[in-house]
């Protein structure tokens, strides 16, 4: 009996970790200094999920975070990878507070094209401008169904 219950806490765990090894495609994050000091770039690389598409949401980590608090986002680039995202899929980029720093202005992405966005800071103006980082921003992809899509957010950000 003992080893009954062995063998089914074993097998559960497998099928557990096998879930998780395919749960929701990957994000990675590296930033950039250029060498005059006033320019950083983070880039968020994504791929979709291989079962349905999907993208995790991912904060900076803690090194990318404080590099970049006290810096603002003054550009947004999208460019759709080799295998291109669903049309129209829609990205926001949180801060620390739930605020998207981008102000909508990254919803209805093409799958085909790069494009860039300069943040709209008032939703009910047409406000754009630089948006202050004073903690960790998160990606949020939604909209994107694409098996194995790839794709890259780069953030552009200044002094």
């Amino acid at each position: 009996m003992k080893r009954l219950f062995t063998a089914i806490l074993i097998l559960m765990a497998l099928v557990f970790l096998a879930c998780q090894a395919d749960a929701a495609g990957s994000v990675t994050q590296a930033i950039k200094s250029y060498p005059n000091g006033n320019m950083k770039a983070v880039t968020f690389s994504w791929t979709g999920d291989a079962a349905n598409g999907t993208v995790p949401s991912t904060a900076t980590n803690a090194a990318i975070t404080t590099e970049i608090s006290g810096w603002y986002v003054y550009a947004i680039e999208t460019d759709p990878g080799s295998v291109a995202p669903t049309t129209l899929y829609d990205i926001v980029i949180n801060d620390a507070s739930g605020f998207d720093i981008a102000g909508g202005q990254l919803a209805n992405r093409s799958a085909t094209a790069t494009e860039r966005v300069i943040p709209k800071l008032d939703a009910t103006a047409s406000l754009y401008g630089g948006s202050l980082v004073d903690g960790a921003l998160t990606l949020v992809i939604t909209g994107q169904s694409v098996v194995s899509a790839t794709g890259t957010v780069k953030l552009l950000l200044s002094k």
